[in-house]
């Protein structure tokens, strides 16, 4: 009866120390300036955890991955916890096309424009024909500058005409 009471109280022991164990886990962004993520730590095995990402100014979140492995398309990630994990939010810089046309085409040459990153200064140039003379910048219906030389910080889809 001893036996039995001893082997019954080592099975119980290990019981505990496997629902007992520790498990860490390590976030990092993707790149770094990409943003902030949280929720890394150590945990009990079984809790519930949640890591999360928040973009930078400029930044978009993409995924959370293990390894080669995609875990998660949402910025927060919930999973019970059963072993290590190292997870990694990763973020793509938000990039803006800039399109530049002369109005009319005949009426001189324009330049600047492509795709730049969120927050980069853009200067768009128009070199009037002879016969003809700058008057602005529009976007939309809207003038931007007067200057045959606009400068400014992208931070939005933008399409600029002279």
């Amino acid at each position: 009866m001893r036996k039995l009471l001893a082997i019954a109280f080592m099975a119980f022991s290990v019981l505990l120390k496997i629902q007992g164990q520790d498990y860490n886990v390590e976030v990092t962004a993707n790149p770094v300036a990409g943003g902030m993520v949280t929720g890394g730590g150590t945990y009990s095995s079984g809790t519930s955890v949640t890591v999360t990402a928040t973009p930078n100014s400029g930044y978009s979140f993409v995924n959370w991955t293990e390894g080669a492995t995609t875990v998660s398309t949402n910025a927060s990630y919930n999973f019970n916890i059963s072993a290590n994990r190292t997870l990694i939010a990763n973020f793509n810089q938000i990039t803006y096309t800039v399109g530049v046309t002369a109005n009319p085409v005949a009426g001189g040459s324009v330049s600047g424009g492509g795709t730049f990153n969120s927050g980069a200064s853009v200067t768009v140039t128009a070199t009037p024909n002879s016969g003809y003379s700058f008057i602005n910048w529009t976007e939309g219906a809207t003038t931007v500058s007067t200057s045959a030389s606009y400068n400014f910080n992208i931070s939005s889809q933008q399409d600029a005409c002279c």
